[in-house]
Protein backbone atom coordinates (compact mmCIF):
# COMPACT_ATOMS: atom_id res chain seq x y z
CA UNK A 1 0.00 0.00 0.00
CA UNK A 2 1.45 3.19 -1.23
CA UNK A 3 2.19 6.13 1.51
CA UNK A 4 -0.53 8.60 -0.12
CA UNK A 5 -3.23 5.75 0.45
CA UNK A 6 -2.42 4.43 3.73
CA UNK A 7 -2.37 8.67 5.04
CA UNK A 8 -6.09 8.69 3.40
CA UNK A 9 -6.83 5.77 4.88
CA UNK A 10 -5.68 7.21 8.36
CA UNK A 11 -7.70 10.77 7.70
CA UNK A 12 -11.21 8.90 6.83
CA UNK A 13 -10.81 6.77 9.60
CA UNK A 14 -10.20 9.51 12.04
CA UNK A 15 -12.41 12.15 10.54
CA UNK A 16 -15.35 8.92 10.56
CA UNK A 17 -14.64 8.51 14.09
CA UNK A 18 -14.10 12.59 14.96
CA UNK A 19 -17.80 12.98 12.77
CA UNK A 20 -19.31 10.10 14.65
CA UNK A 21 -18.33 10.89 18.42
CA UNK A 22 -19.13 15.20 17.47
CA UNK A 23 -22.46 13.94 16.15
CA UNK A 24 -23.95 11.80 18.69
CA UNK A 25 -22.21 14.46 20.97
CA UNK A 26 -24.01 17.48 19.56
CA UNK A 27 -26.96 15.36 19.58
CA UNK A 28 -26.79 15.10 22.95
CA UNK A 29 -26.18 18.51 23.69
CA UNK A 30 -28.69 20.04 21.43
CA UNK A 31 -31.32 17.22 23.39
CA UNK A 32 -29.95 18.17 26.79
CA UNK A 33 -30.49 22.26 26.66
CA UNK A 34 -33.25 21.40 25.31
CA UNK A 35 -34.87 19.65 28.10
CA UNK A 36 -33.20 22.19 30.39
CA UNK A 37 -34.88 25.05 28.79
CA UNK A 38 -38.49 23.04 29.41
CA UNK A 39 -37.43 22.53 32.97
CA UNK A 40 -36.88 25.81 33.08
CA UNK A 41 -40.75 26.64 31.67
CA UNK A 42 -41.91 24.66 34.44
CA UNK A 43 -40.54 25.44 37.28
CA UNK A 44 -41.51 29.51 35.62
CA UNK A 45 -45.05 27.75 35.64
CA UNK A 46 -45.22 26.82 39.79
CA UNK A 47 -43.52 29.51 41.12
CA UNK A 48 -46.33 32.22 39.16
CA UNK A 49 -48.90 29.28 40.48
CA UNK A 50 -46.97 29.48 44.01
CA UNK A 51 -47.07 33.44 43.38
CA UNK A 52 -50.69 33.74 42.53
CA UNK A 53 -51.69 31.51 45.55
CA UNK A 54 -50.31 33.96 47.86
CA UNK A 55 -52.75 36.60 46.87
CA UNK A 56 -55.71 34.65 45.19
CA UNK A 57 -57.99 31.86 46.59
CA UNK A 58 -57.13 28.07 45.23
CA UNK A 59 -60.82 28.46 43.05
CA UNK A 60 -59.76 31.85 41.25
CA UNK A 61 -56.00 30.06 40.44
CA UNK A 62 -56.96 27.19 38.98
CA UNK A 63 -57.22 27.54 34.58
CA UNK A 64 -59.53 25.71 32.51
CA UNK A 65 -57.32 23.32 31.10
CA UNK A 66 -56.15 22.39 34.86
CA UNK A 67 -52.24 22.84 33.70
CA UNK A 68 -50.81 23.63 36.67
CA UNK A 69 -53.24 21.29 38.05
CA UNK A 70 -53.10 22.26 42.26
CA UNK A 71 -54.10 20.15 45.11
CA UNK A 72 -54.05 20.06 48.42
CA UNK A 73 -51.00 18.33 50.57
CA UNK A 74 -50.94 17.18 53.54
CA UNK A 75 -47.19 16.10 53.30
CA UNK A 76 -44.13 18.02 51.57
CA UNK A 77 -43.13 16.01 48.52
CA UNK A 78 -39.39 16.23 46.89
CA UNK A 79 -39.81 17.92 43.25
CA UNK A 80 -39.05 15.97 40.42
CA UNK A 81 -39.11 15.89 36.84
CA UNK A 82 -40.63 12.98 35.06
CA UNK A 83 -41.24 11.86 31.15
CA UNK A 84 -44.68 10.71 30.86
CA UNK A 85 -46.29 9.10 27.37
CA UNK A 86 -50.17 10.14 27.57
CA UNK A 87 -52.85 9.97 24.74
CA UNK A 88 -53.18 13.23 22.78
CA UNK A 89 -56.38 14.54 23.15
CA UNK A 90 -57.04 16.37 20.45
CA UNK A 91 -55.51 13.89 17.94
CA UNK A 92 -57.21 10.49 17.94
CA UNK A 93 -55.55 9.81 21.74
CA UNK A 94 -52.11 9.18 19.84
CA UNK A 95 -49.67 8.80 22.64
CA UNK A 96 -47.76 11.92 23.06
CA UNK A 97 -44.53 13.03 25.28
CA UNK A 98 -45.15 14.82 28.06
CA UNK A 99 -42.66 16.60 30.60
CA UNK A 100 -43.92 17.12 33.82
CA UNK A 101 -42.83 19.21 37.03
CA UNK A 102 -44.15 18.46 40.63
CA UNK A 103 -43.74 20.17 43.43
CA UNK A 104 -45.38 20.92 47.04
CA UNK A 105 -45.64 24.74 47.94
CA UNK A 106 -47.10 26.34 51.08
CA UNK A 107 -49.06 29.79 50.24
CA UNK A 108 -51.08 31.07 52.98
CA UNK A 109 -50.46 28.81 55.83
CA UNK A 110 -52.20 25.89 53.10
CA UNK A 111 -49.80 23.01 51.81
CA UNK A 112 -50.20 22.67 47.92
CA UNK A 113 -49.12 19.75 45.06
CA UNK A 114 -48.34 22.00 41.71
CA UNK A 115 -47.75 19.11 38.79
CA UNK A 116 -47.36 21.39 35.34
CA UNK A 117 -46.84 19.73 32.44
CA UNK A 118 -45.75 20.63 28.93
CA UNK A 119 -46.43 18.48 25.71
CA UNK A 120 -42.24 17.73 24.42
CA UNK A 121 -42.45 16.21 21.16
CA UNK A 122 -42.60 19.28 19.78
CA UNK A 123 -39.04 19.97 21.59
CA UNK A 124 -38.31 16.70 20.43
CA UNK A 125 -39.11 17.57 16.55
CA UNK A 126 -36.96 20.56 16.85
CA UNK A 127 -33.77 18.32 18.63
CA UNK A 128 -34.31 15.71 16.16
CA UNK A 129 -34.35 18.80 13.17
CA UNK A 130 -31.48 20.44 14.60
CA UNK A 131 -29.72 17.49 15.23
CA UNK A 132 -29.84 15.98 12.15
CA UNK A 133 -29.08 19.67 10.59
CA UNK A 134 -26.14 19.54 13.27
CA UNK A 135 -24.83 15.81 11.84
CA UNK A 136 -25.27 16.73 8.16
CA UNK A 137 -23.08 20.08 7.99
CA UNK A 138 -20.64 18.34 10.27
CA UNK A 139 -20.55 15.30 8.04
CA UNK A 140 -19.99 17.91 4.77
CA UNK A 141 -17.57 19.65 6.92
CA UNK A 142 -15.69 16.70 7.69
CA UNK A 143 -15.79 15.38 4.13
CA UNK A 144 -14.58 18.35 2.88
CA UNK A 145 -11.92 19.03 4.94
CA UNK A 146 -10.26 15.22 4.24
CA UNK A 147 -10.72 15.84 0.28
CA UNK A 148 -8.71 19.28 0.91
CA UNK A 149 -6.14 17.62 3.09
CA UNK A 150 -5.42 14.46 0.92
CA UNK A 151 -4.93 16.72 -1.69
CA UNK A 152 -2.64 19.05 -0.08
CA UNK A 153 -1.57 15.30 0.46
CA UNK A 154 -0.54 14.08 -2.63
CA UNK A 155 1.35 17.78 -3.14
CA UNK A 156 3.19 17.75 -0.74
CA UNK A 157 4.44 14.52 -1.21
CA UNK A 158 4.84 14.70 -5.21
CA UNK A 159 8.44 15.26 -4.81
CA UNK A 160 9.53 12.52 -3.12
CA UNK A 161 7.17 10.46 -5.50
CA UNK A 162 9.26 11.95 -8.40
CA UNK A 163 12.56 11.51 -6.20
CA UNK A 164 11.50 7.27 -5.95
CA UNK A 165 11.00 7.55 -9.81
CA UNK A 166 14.26 8.85 -10.46
CA UNK A 167 15.95 5.91 -8.03
CA UNK A 168 13.42 3.28 -9.86
CA UNK A 169 14.86 4.36 -13.12
CA UNK A 170 18.64 4.71 -11.63
CA UNK A 171 21.03 2.11 -12.99
CA UNK A 172 24.62 1.91 -12.26
CA UNK A 173 26.30 1.93 -15.48
CA UNK A 174 24.05 4.81 -16.96
CA UNK A 175 26.16 7.70 -18.07
CA UNK A 176 24.35 10.49 -16.78
CA UNK A 177 23.93 10.05 -12.94
CA UNK A 178 20.09 10.84 -11.42
CA UNK A 179 18.86 14.48 -11.55
CA UNK A 180 17.27 14.96 -8.09
CA UNK A 181 14.23 17.94 -8.45
CA UNK A 182 14.57 20.58 -6.46
CA UNK A 183 11.95 21.94 -3.87
CA UNK A 184 10.72 24.44 -1.05
CA UNK A 185 10.39 21.69 1.37
CA UNK A 186 13.48 21.57 3.30
CA UNK A 187 13.44 17.70 4.31
CA UNK A 188 13.02 16.75 0.76
CA UNK A 189 16.00 18.83 -0.10
CA UNK A 190 18.33 17.33 2.47
CA UNK A 191 17.07 13.92 1.26
CA UNK A 192 17.82 14.56 -2.66
CA UNK A 193 21.18 15.69 -1.70
CA UNK A 194 21.87 12.63 0.68
CA UNK A 195 21.01 10.18 -2.38
CA UNK A 196 22.80 12.11 -4.50
CA UNK A 197 26.07 11.96 -2.94
CA UNK A 198 25.01 8.15 -2.17
CA UNK A 199 24.38 7.55 -5.84
CA UNK A 200 27.27 9.61 -6.82
CA UNK A 201 29.50 7.20 -4.83
CA UNK A 202 27.50 4.06 -5.25
CA UNK A 203 28.55 4.69 -9.09
CA UNK A 204 32.00 5.17 -8.64
CA UNK A 205 32.73 2.02 -6.27
CA UNK A 206 30.68 0.07 -9.10
CA UNK A 207 33.08 1.52 -11.91
CA UNK A 208 35.99 0.88 -10.07
CA UNK A 209 34.90 -2.70 -9.34
CA UNK A 210 33.94 -3.51 -12.86
CA UNK A 211 37.33 -2.36 -14.02
CA UNK A 212 38.51 -4.03 -11.49
CA UNK A 213 37.28 -7.51 -12.04
CA UNK A 214 37.31 -7.00 -15.81
CA UNK A 215 41.36 -6.20 -15.71
CA UNK A 216 41.79 -9.09 -13.03
CA UNK A 217 39.56 -12.16 -15.39
CA UNK A 218 42.66 -10.97 -18.63
CA UNK A 219 45.16 -10.67 -16.36
CA UNK A 220 44.86 -13.73 -14.54
CA UNK A 221 43.19 -15.47 -17.54
CA UNK A 222 46.30 -14.96 -20.10
CA UNK A 223 48.82 -16.69 -17.99
CA UNK A 224 46.60 -19.39 -17.34
CA UNK A 225 45.97 -20.08 -20.66
CA UNK A 226 50.14 -19.54 -21.58
CA UNK A 227 50.87 -21.96 -18.95
CA UNK A 228 48.17 -24.76 -20.20
CA UNK A 229 49.48 -24.24 -23.81
CA UNK A 230 52.89 -24.34 -22.78
CA UNK A 231 52.23 -27.45 -20.63
CA UNK A 232 50.29 -29.24 -23.80
CA UNK A 233 53.59 -28.61 -25.92
CA UNK A 234 55.83 -29.84 -23.43
CA UNK A 235 53.67 -33.35 -23.42
CA UNK A 236 54.01 -33.70 -27.13
CA UNK A 237 58.05 -34.13 -26.49
CA UNK A 238 59.43 -37.81 -26.94
CA UNK A 239 62.07 -37.15 -24.71
CA UNK A 240 59.63 -37.05 -21.34
CA UNK A 241 59.09 -40.11 -19.25
CA UNK A 242 55.98 -41.69 -18.05
CA UNK A 243 56.46 -40.32 -14.67
CA UNK A 244 57.12 -36.77 -16.42
CA UNK A 245 53.93 -37.10 -18.32
CA UNK A 246 52.07 -38.05 -15.11
CA UNK A 247 53.27 -34.95 -13.75
CA UNK A 248 52.61 -32.85 -16.38
CA UNK A 249 49.29 -34.32 -16.98
CA UNK A 250 48.50 -33.30 -13.06
CA UNK A 251 49.85 -29.72 -13.28
CA UNK A 252 47.74 -29.25 -16.72
CA UNK A 253 44.55 -30.78 -14.48
CA UNK A 254 45.18 -28.14 -11.84
CA UNK A 255 45.39 -25.31 -14.22
CA UNK A 256 42.31 -26.07 -15.54
CA UNK A 257 40.75 -26.26 -12.29
CA UNK A 258 42.26 -23.06 -11.66
CA UNK A 259 41.13 -21.23 -14.87
CA UNK A 260 37.20 -22.58 -14.56
CA UNK A 261 37.24 -21.33 -10.65
CA UNK A 262 38.69 -18.33 -12.02
CA UNK A 263 36.19 -17.81 -14.63
CA UNK A 264 33.39 -19.00 -12.33
CA UNK A 265 34.70 -16.70 -9.22
CA UNK A 266 34.71 -13.45 -11.48
CA UNK A 267 31.40 -14.41 -13.15
CA UNK A 268 29.97 -14.54 -9.62
CA UNK A 269 31.03 -11.53 -8.82
CA UNK A 270 29.68 -9.81 -11.85
CA UNK A 271 26.57 -11.32 -10.77
CA UNK A 272 26.50 -9.64 -7.81
CA UNK A 273 27.53 -6.70 -8.92
CA UNK A 274 24.92 -6.79 -11.65
CA UNK A 275 27.08 -5.84 -14.32
CA UNK A 276 24.82 -7.68 -16.28
CA UNK A 277 22.21 -4.82 -17.16
CA UNK A 278 21.25 -5.54 -20.58
CA UNK A 279 17.76 -8.23 -20.77
CA UNK A 280 15.92 -9.03 -23.93
CA UNK A 281 13.08 -11.46 -23.92
CA UNK A 282 14.35 -15.01 -25.05
CA UNK A 283 12.83 -17.72 -26.50
CA UNK A 284 13.87 -20.08 -23.58
CA UNK A 285 12.35 -23.43 -25.95
CA UNK A 286 14.55 -22.47 -28.41
CA UNK A 287 17.53 -21.78 -26.33
CA UNK A 288 17.46 -24.98 -24.08
CA UNK A 289 16.81 -27.62 -26.93
CA UNK A 290 20.28 -25.53 -28.45
CA UNK A 291 22.03 -26.50 -25.20
CA UNK A 292 20.67 -29.60 -24.94
CA UNK A 293 21.98 -30.67 -28.29
CA UNK A 294 25.15 -29.12 -27.46
CA UNK A 295 25.82 -31.52 -24.51
CA UNK A 296 24.59 -34.70 -25.77
CA UNK A 297 28.07 -35.72 -26.51
CA UNK A 298 28.64 -35.89 -23.07
CA UNK A 299 25.15 -37.46 -22.26
CA UNK A 300 26.07 -40.29 -25.09
CA UNK A 301 29.71 -40.30 -23.69
CA UNK A 302 28.44 -41.21 -20.16
CA UNK A 303 25.96 -43.30 -21.64
CA UNK A 304 23.06 -41.26 -19.89
CA UNK A 305 19.64 -41.64 -21.23
CA UNK A 306 17.97 -38.10 -21.63
CA UNK A 307 13.95 -37.40 -22.25
CA UNK A 308 13.05 -33.91 -23.12
CA UNK A 309 9.84 -32.23 -23.30
CA UNK A 310 10.25 -28.68 -24.13
CA UNK A 311 6.88 -26.77 -24.52
CA UNK A 312 7.36 -24.31 -27.47
CA UNK A 313 6.65 -20.73 -27.09
CA UNK A 314 7.97 -20.40 -23.79
CA UNK A 315 9.69 -16.71 -23.52
CA UNK A 316 11.69 -14.94 -20.31
CA UNK A 317 13.36 -11.75 -20.46
CA UNK A 318 16.76 -11.57 -18.53
CA UNK A 319 20.26 -11.47 -19.94
CA UNK A 320 21.04 -14.08 -22.59
CA UNK A 321 24.65 -14.87 -21.09
CA UNK A 322 23.66 -15.10 -18.00
CA UNK A 323 20.42 -17.67 -19.57
CA UNK A 324 23.15 -19.28 -21.22
CA UNK A 325 25.14 -20.06 -17.82
CA UNK A 326 22.18 -20.89 -15.82
CA UNK A 327 21.05 -23.54 -18.34
CA UNK A 328 24.41 -25.13 -19.05
CA UNK A 329 25.65 -25.01 -15.46
CA UNK A 330 22.37 -27.04 -14.67
CA UNK A 331 22.97 -29.59 -17.47
CA UNK A 332 26.58 -29.90 -16.61
CA UNK A 333 25.64 -30.92 -12.59
CA UNK A 334 23.31 -33.41 -14.40
CA UNK A 335 25.93 -34.82 -16.46
CA UNK A 336 28.35 -34.35 -13.65
CA UNK A 337 26.81 -36.03 -10.89
CA UNK A 338 24.81 -38.87 -12.34
CA UNK A 339 26.25 -42.22 -12.64
CA UNK A 340 26.62 -44.15 -16.02
CA UNK A 341 23.76 -45.74 -17.53
CA UNK A 342 21.65 -42.94 -15.43
CA UNK A 343 18.90 -40.99 -16.54
CA UNK A 344 18.41 -37.79 -17.27
CA UNK A 345 14.89 -35.57 -17.66
CA UNK A 346 14.18 -32.43 -18.93
CA UNK A 347 10.98 -30.44 -18.67
CA UNK A 348 9.72 -27.11 -20.20
CA UNK A 349 6.45 -25.54 -19.46
CA UNK A 350 5.59 -22.16 -19.36
CA UNK A 351 5.47 -22.09 -15.74
CA UNK A 352 8.54 -24.38 -14.56
CA UNK A 353 11.97 -25.65 -15.79
CA UNK A 354 12.51 -29.02 -14.59
CA UNK A 355 15.92 -30.88 -14.72
CA UNK A 356 16.05 -34.31 -12.95
CA UNK A 357 18.59 -36.85 -13.10
CA UNK A 358 19.88 -40.42 -11.21
CA UNK A 359 22.29 -40.11 -8.35
CA UNK A 360 23.00 -40.92 -4.99
CA UNK A 361 21.28 -38.55 -2.27
CA UNK A 362 23.56 -35.36 -1.41
CA UNK A 363 26.26 -36.18 0.96
CA UNK A 364 25.86 -32.81 2.47
CA UNK A 365 22.68 -30.90 4.01
CA UNK A 366 20.37 -29.57 1.19
CA UNK A 367 20.75 -25.90 2.82
CA UNK A 368 24.13 -26.45 1.51
CA UNK A 369 23.44 -27.17 -1.82
CA UNK A 370 23.61 -23.41 -3.18
CA UNK A 371 26.94 -22.67 -1.16
CA UNK A 372 29.78 -21.51 -2.41
CA UNK A 373 32.40 -24.24 -2.47
CA UNK A 374 30.41 -26.61 -0.92
CA UNK A 375 30.68 -30.04 -3.13
CA UNK A 376 30.90 -33.38 -2.92
CA UNK A 377 34.36 -35.19 -1.69
CA UNK A 378 33.50 -37.64 -4.16
CA UNK A 379 34.47 -35.14 -6.67
CA UNK A 380 37.29 -33.03 -6.28
CA UNK A 381 37.12 -31.70 -9.85
CA UNK A 382 34.15 -29.60 -8.98
CA UNK A 383 35.00 -26.07 -8.08
CA UNK A 384 31.69 -25.63 -6.09
CA UNK A 385 30.49 -22.62 -7.19
CA UNK A 386 28.08 -24.07 -10.37
CA UNK A 387 25.01 -24.04 -8.25
CA UNK A 388 25.84 -21.43 -6.59
CA UNK A 389 25.53 -19.48 -9.66
CA UNK A 390 22.53 -20.69 -10.35
CA UNK A 391 21.31 -19.42 -7.19
CA UNK A 392 22.40 -15.94 -7.80
CA UNK A 393 20.89 -15.75 -11.37
CA UNK A 394 17.73 -17.36 -10.16
CA UNK A 395 17.92 -14.24 -7.07
CA UNK A 396 18.73 -11.65 -10.26
CA UNK A 397 15.66 -12.36 -12.01
CA UNK A 398 13.29 -13.18 -9.33
CA UNK A 399 13.23 -16.86 -10.07
CA UNK A 400 12.35 -19.14 -7.76
CA UNK A 401 14.60 -22.27 -7.67
CA UNK A 402 13.17 -25.55 -5.33
CA UNK A 403 15.69 -28.80 -4.87
CA UNK A 404 14.03 -32.10 -3.86
CA UNK A 405 15.48 -35.61 -3.71
CA UNK A 406 13.26 -38.66 -4.74
CA UNK A 407 14.65 -41.45 -2.40
CA UNK A 408 12.18 -44.39 -4.19
CA UNK A 409 14.01 -42.97 -7.49
CA UNK A 410 17.35 -42.00 -6.45
CA UNK A 411 16.71 -38.74 -8.30
CA UNK A 412 17.61 -35.16 -7.71
CA UNK A 413 15.20 -32.55 -9.06
CA UNK A 414 15.90 -28.83 -9.26
CA UNK A 415 12.88 -26.74 -10.71
CA UNK A 416 13.13 -23.32 -11.73
CA UNK A 417 9.06 -21.45 -11.42
CA UNK A 418 8.71 -19.29 -14.29
CA UNK A 419 7.03 -16.08 -14.62
CA UNK A 420 3.53 -16.31 -15.60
Amino acid sequence: MSLFNQTARYLIITAFAIALTGSLGFYTLIHWKIRYEVDEILLSQVEQTQLRLQKQSLENVSDWDDNPRIERAKTPIRPEYTDLMVPDTLANRAPIAIRQFRKTVLANGQLYLITAQLPYYEFNELSREMSVGVIVGFLLLTTASVLIGLGLSRRLWRPFYATIDQLRNFRLDQIDPPHFLHNRIREFTLLNQSLSELTQKLRQQFLLQKQFTENASHELQTPLAVASAELELLMQSEQLTEIDHLHIERATNALTRLSQLNRSLLLLTQVENDQFIKAETLDLSALTERYIDEYRPFFEHKQLAITASIAAGVHLHMNRQLAGVLLTNLLKNAVRHSPAGGLVAIDLTPNAFTIRNTGEMLPFSEKQLFSRFVKDPARPDSTGLGLALVKQICDRYGLAIQYQYDFEAKQHLFQIKLPS
